[in-house]
């Protein structure tokens, strides 16, 4: 394993060393939920009963955002290779990319883990330590949830939030002539996680291998909350990078397209890739047909991809010198007889779609090519 620094706000967890051989069987679920408990930042004054009843009890005014994602082992993650704590702060990490997205700020949690029935108990104490590391860094309350016995590791997560703005930014609004911008850079994770895959197969030594953030934009995506609260007022439409740019893109424009049929044109060159990307493929990765598809189809980028009036360009910009991260333009809202993304090069000449890396339920068809 590659040493990488984190920093990161530590939160101690009492008695690891003395309980350091135990396994969670020997505390059971509710020992365990008690140990987790009694490390929870608690106070908020709009929780009036948080964990300990059978459903927490929130006062609330206003308009809610909810989210839910689910993480399981080998599908999105590689217990034998991803650190609990840093597998703990991507469960949390990925839901809050959702209210990021919106436009809206997290403000409780619920986590429910299906634990194989071996798990020592120093490795879910790790788990959560991850997990409420991200809690106390973006003022996430955790207010209860649930465990189980499963075959593997599963997480789900689910995150409240507020509208930061009067209301959130949806997927449905975006215009023709809108420009299409994407925070961060591409590819990142879903190449980290493809290395760790063939470190396991023999394929790759990850101890020769120095191109760390590659695997740290797997282990521990970072976001995007304050940039998507400063987006509210300027994006038109706005979705988190969970599937890929060309699946997300897609969503925009289903739901944007009810009244007006949109399209959308991607500019190649404009696509933000970053340095360890590029010179893992060697030059140029978009003439690389795995480089091409991880970064538009590899998904888990977790970045904000928003539509804007070009009006905003120079407000966009200054956003992105304030939060310190890159926000990039990389294509143009059409009106289309169909939604569909169109791909360019530097010469404007349409590039055929690459093969969709992963997809959760592919269809028959897909299956069998």
């Amino acid at each position: 394993m590659i040493p990488v620094n984190f920093n990161n706000v530590k939160i101690k967890i009492k008695n690891i060393i003395e309980h350091k051989n135990l396994k969670l069987r020997d505390i059971g679920e509710f020992g365990w939920i008690n140990r987790v408990r009694s490390r929870v930042l608690q106070g908020r004054s709009g929780i009036l009963a948080g964990i300990g009843d059978d459903s927490a009890w929130i006062k609330s005014q206003g308009s809610l955002l909810i989210t839910c994602d689910l993480l399981i082992e080998n599908v999105h993650f590689l217990k034998d290779i991803h650190p609990p704590r840093l597998l703990g702060r991507k469960a949390l990490s990925v839901n809050l990319s959702d209210i990021a997205a919106m436009s809206g700020i997290p403000q409780y949690a619920l986590v429910a883990i299906g634990f194989p029935q071996d798990t020592e108990l120093e490795y879910a104490d790790e788990l959560m330590e991850g997990f409420l590391e991200v809690a106390v860094e973006h003022k996430v309350e955790l207010i209860g949830g649930d465990t189980t016995a499963s075959e593997k590791l599963c997480l789900s997560i689910t995150v409240f939030g507020k509208p930061a703005h009067k209301k959130p930014v949806l997927r449905s609004g975006a215009k023709p002539g809108d420009d299409i911008w994407v925070t961060g850079t591409l590819g990142d994770a879903s190449l980290g996680f493809e290395l760790l895959k063939k470190s396991q197969t023999g394929e790759l030594d990850l101890s020769d291998f120095h191109h760390s953030s590659l695997l740290v934009k797997h282990f521990d995506p970072d976001p995007r909350v304050e940039a998507g609260i400063m987006l509210g007022k300027i994006a038109n439409s706005m979705i988190d990078l969970s599937d890929g740019l060309i699946s997300d893109l897609g969503h925009i424009l289903e739901e944007s397209g009810k009244k007006t049929t949109v399209k959308a044109e991607v500019y190649l060159d404009k696509l933000p890739i970053s340095k360890d990307f590029k010179e893992y493929f060697k030059g140029n990765p978009l003439d690389d047909e795995n480089g091409l598809s991880l970064v538009l189809t590899g998904g888990e980028d977790y970045e904000l991809l928003f539509t804007a009036k070009q009006s905003s360009r120079s407000k966009i910009l200054e956003f992105s010198r304030k939060l310190d991260l890159p926000i990039s333009r990389v294509g143009r809202i059409k009106k289309g007889k169909k939604a569909e993304v169109i791909l360019r090069d530097e010469k404007a000449r349409k590039v055929k779609h690459p093969r969709l890396k992963f997809e959760h339920f592919p269809s028959q068809e897909r299956q069998m090519t």
